[in-house]
């Protein structure tokens, strides 16, 4: 179901990103704006995926609280990426926001943004010779089971205060750039990975 931008505003600027800089706001209001305007589609640049993660970076850690620590764990030899870097930024920083929330009150609580380039790796169906993988990894409590199915889709959360679209609008950015997000759950350990094809050349799969 297509979100309406009412929806995407509400995560954006209402709960998920409570970023009070007016600089920061003026870039969401950007972003929002660009991702719902049809027949508009999300700048295709090249840019520096470790700068667009440092970006992330700073923004998470001007949040920290005492208890967590925010690491990364880089691969410099990541070519750049194709398209629009505030909204792969607001990808990112929606899922480590997500993370961050649900450890604010574990002792020990850790965060790693990692990069990776992997080989021979399906994304959406088509087998890539070459891809991004952007890890954002968390020593929480982990996604509970019953939730684990359903947690992409919009109003879905396990936060008394949360709006439940921040992992949705996550999904629906890197899809626009031709990725996908998956995750993997249990104590102790989530992970979610974002690829993005680098490659060009492309097998597509066989459907079951």
């Amino acid at each position: 179901k297509q979100k309406t931008a009412y929806d995407i505003r509400l995560s954006l600027v209402g709960s998920e990103m409570c970023i009070r800089d007016s600089d920061e706001t003026e870039r969401l209001n950007g972003i929002v704006t660009r991702i719902l305007t049809p027949p508009q589609k999300p700048n295709q640049e090249k840019f520096n995926i470790h700068s667009a993660l440092e970006k992330v970076y700073a923004l998470a850690e001007a949040e920290l609280t005492e208890n967590l620590k925010l690491r990364r764990d880089y691969d410099p030899s990541i070519p750049e990426l194709d398209g629009d870097e505030d909204l792969f930024i607001q990808a990112v920083l929606n899922i480590v926001k997500n993370a961050q929330q649900a450890m604010i009150n574990i002792n020990g609580a850790e965060i790693t943004i990692r990069s990776r380039i992997q080989y021979s790796k399906p994304v959406n169906g088509v087998m890539h010779l070459t891809v991004c993988c952007i890890d954002i990894i968390d020593n929480g409590p982990g996604i509970p089971e019953e939730m684990q199915e359903h947690v992409f889709f919009p109003m879905i959360s396990s936060k008394e205060d949360g709006s439940g679209l921040g992992l949705s609008i996550a999904q629906d950015i890197i899809r626009v750039h031709g990725g996908g997000i998956s995750f993997s759950s249990r104590p102790g350990e989530t992970v979610f990975s974002i690829l993005i094809p680098l490659g060009i050349k492309n097998i597509r799969t066989e459907s079951a």
